[in-house]
């Protein structure tokens, strides 16, 4: 079994308007790598990817924008940039959690906040630094094409998170 969890991927160019305004790395903050940037709908653990990949094939949702928050917050050691609530996004991710417990997988209960994770920081790092660094680098991201979510694995290897996009479920045109 792998640890596992369903996310819209992002494209190149978002990824890249995000670093811009990512705190950087500096002593207690650390940057989520462009390669992990993603919105996840649905955290799953360790469960078995061949029933969460025959689970998912079944949806057939149509594709939507994202939009952002204009600045980024930070909380209980995450940094992150708010997705703006939609009736889209909100589909899709009941889509998600009902064709997975259809399935079978245990998922645990959590309510659907969603955001990008920008960065994570220690509890040691003084609130005024992260409120300093986010102003310093803020900006707008511009809305983004939702086209896909993907089934993704998550693994730690020397203390770095490498997430693997298992397979893409493209959503269709609206």
């Amino acid at each position: 079994m792998a640890r596992l969890f369903v996310a819209i991927p992002l494209s190149p160019l978002l990824k890249q308007r995000l670093q811009e305004i990512q705190p950087p790395r500096t002593t207690g903050i650390t940057p989520v790598a462009a390669d992990n940037l993603h919105l996840t709908l649905q955290f799953i653990g360790d469960a078995p990817v061949e029933t969460v990949l025959a689970a998912l094939a079944n949806i057939s949702l149509p594709g939507f924008q994202l939009a952002f928050s204009h600045k980024p917050r930070y909380q209980k050691g995450v940094i992150w940039l708010g997705v703006k609530d939609s009736p889209e996004l909100k589909v899709i991710q009941l889509a998600v959690v009902k064709a997975l417990v259809k399935a079978g997988v245990t998922l645990q209960p959590k309510r659907f906040m969603p955001h990008i994770t920008l960065a994570r920081y220690k509890r040691h790092v003084p609130t005024e630094m992260i409120e300093l660094l986010l102003e310093e680098r803020a900006g707008v991201v511009p809305d983004e094409a939702a086209v896909a979510f993907g089934l993704y694995s998550s693994k730690t290897v020397d203390e770095h998170v490498i997430y693997t996009r298992l397979r893409a479920f493209p959503l269709q045109d609206g």
